[in-house]
């Protein structure tokens, strides 16, 4: 499965900030019954983003990352628009 980049500042200040270091994982569902695995910070700021697949291939995937030692992040993740 593909993974692409997303973003290196945080979007939610006027200040240049870099994303966190941490790297933790979601499943996010997108349009159409698709769904996509998003790396991002402890603040939500996404670092890297899978393709769009069938929600029960996100979710295998968010398995296999949750069984390597990957946290899952429970809060509202933050996508470029």
């Amino acid at each position: 499965m593909s993974a692409y980049p997303v973003l290196f500042l945080k979007t939610d200040t006027a200040e240049w900030a870099p994303v966190g270091e941490e790297e933790l994982f979601t499943v996010v569902e997108g349009k159409d019954s698709t769904a996509a695995v998003v790396v991002c910070d402890r603040e939500g700021n996404s670092k890297a983003i899978t393709a769009w697949v069938s929600p029960s291939e996100a979710r295998e995937v968010g398995q296999t990352l949750a069984a390597k030692g990957m946290s899952k992040f429970e809060g509202e993740v933050r996508l470029p628009t």
